[in-house]
């Protein structure tokens, strides 16, 4: 009796199910339409620094160009403020060369001879100035050597050593000739560079757990990040300054420890987004964390750029703009490349706008730009539409837009009084 029951209950449930999903996927099927409709589109939600896009240009007084000959961690090292660079020459291609894969490849790193980078399946590259490839070590695990990571891991580098964090969840010592010192094995990828400060490496893995290792490659300690579930796979680094080690986890908290021991001193969160777009969801950081004077400033991608108080981590100010990339900061002014398709000038002790300008092109509303960068007086700045762009810091005016031909993944990086653009299609462009 209890069973026949239940069969009929159970057949009743079927058939009302079978009734919602038919109805549910008709409405679905009517999104779908290729028809379009009658009467004009508007988007719902303005952009919000389109009200600053009539304001004109305000004058700048750039620090001095400076001769850069290593860019040795991600982002300019652990405090990842950038210099303006020297670069006077016309923008000519010096030479190009291919990595063996393509897709997820990390940023790069630059000795005063030496390129270093780490592609998609971990063969870690040594190359020339001039372009010439030198060496390159295959760091992926046994069982995994025909696998592509989704992460891309990154690079530190001192005088002696590199430090490699990859895709795979492991972290590697390795002398500039190409030999391993050591490797230690964590449970998860990393999805960014370590940084390196006062003989420790500090790395955080795609779990949001935050790790600091000596130079031996012993665990000093370990500290558990919150974390939220994110299509972001190009990751970010911590920071550090003095007594302050600032930690990004994927859940777009911030939080400040000590270098030595890990202890935590304050917290603080991104607490506002874009509304309208996917990555209105995404907590996650769009770039590292940058630490200037007494001030931490902070960016993510879904809509917040925030200046916080180094020693409390109090919000000092706060403006509505997301970035993939880490902004720059240079005559009190700070740049962002927005998520929005536009390059933004912020005053760096007040927030306020100074001015927004819409990148050209007739489809930038599906390309990601990444920059700027600050090199010979100008603003540099690409995308995935193939484009290396040059503006005026002071205006906002594009002067020039060079056709790369190739996707690019990173900012420009203005080193050795060249520019260097990573290709998604796994190349390396120098131009002088």
């Amino acid at each position: 009796m209890n069973s026949l029951y239940f069969n009929q209950r159970n057949k009743i449930i079927y058939s009302k199910l079978k009734s919602f999903l038919f109805i549910f996927c008709l409405s679905l099927m009517s999104c779908f339409n290729n028809e379009s409709m009658d009467g004009e589109r508007l988007d719902l939600y303005q952009f919000e620094m389109d009200k600053h896009l009539g304001k004109s240009g305000k004058s700048i007084n750039l620090s001095p160009q400076k001769s850069i000959k290593s860019l040795s961690q991600v982002d300019n090292g652990p405090t990842h403020l950038f210099v303006h660079s020297k670069f006077n020459s016309p923008l000519v291609k010096s030479w190009d060369i291919s990595l063996n894969n393509k897709g997820p490849i990390s940023a790069p790193v630059f000795s005063n001879q030496h390129v270093f980078i780490l592609d998609s399946r971990a063969n870690l590259y040594s190359f020339g100035l001039d372009g010439k490839k030198e060496w390159v070590l295959d760091l992926a695990p046994s069982l995994e050597k025909n696998q592509k990571t989704h992460h891309t891991g990154g690079i530190a580098l001192n005088k002696e050593n590199l430090f490699v964090a990859t895709g795979f969840g492991e972290i590697f010592s390795i002398n500039l000739d190409g030999s391993i010192n050591w490797k230690k094995k964590f449970d998860s990828p990393f999805r960014g560079a370590p940084i390196y400060l006062n003989n420790k490496i500090f790395v955080i893995n795609a779990n949001d757990l935050a790790i600091a290792i000596n130079k031996k490659g012993e665990t000093i300690w370990t500290l558990q990040g919150p974390t939220r579930p994110t299509l972001l796979s190009k990751g970010i680094s911590p920071a550090l300054k003095s007594n302050k080690l600032l930690l990004p986890f994927s859940a777009g908290q911030l939080t400040a420890v000590r270098p030595n021991n890990g202890v935590e001193l304050w917290k603080a969160a991104f607490d506002q987004s874009n509304k309208g777009e996917a990555y209105s969801i995404i907590g996650d950081f769009g770039g590292s964390p940058i630490i200037k004077s007494n001030k931490a400033f902070l960016i993510s991608s879904s809509g917040q750029l925030l200046a916080l108080n180094l020693n409390s981590g109090r919000k000092i100010w706060s403006v509505s703009v997301g970035s993939n990339s880490t902004p720059i900061i240079d005559g009190g002014s700070i740049f962002v490349v927005s998520t929005k398709g536009q390059l933004v000038r912020i005053g760096e002790n007040n927030g306020e706008v100074i001015w927004s300008r819409n990148i050209s092109g007739s489809n930038t509303s599906n390309e990601k730009f990444f920059g700027p960068t600050l090199a010979g007086n100008f603003l540099w700045m690409t995308g995935t539409d193939g484009y290396l762009r040059k503006f005026d810091p002071s205006t906002g005016k594009e002067f020039s837009k060079h056709r790369i031909g190739h996707q690019i993944l990173y900012r420009t990086y203005a080193v050795h009084d060249k520019l260097f653009v990573i290709s998604k299609s796994g190349k390396i462009i120098a131009f002088d």
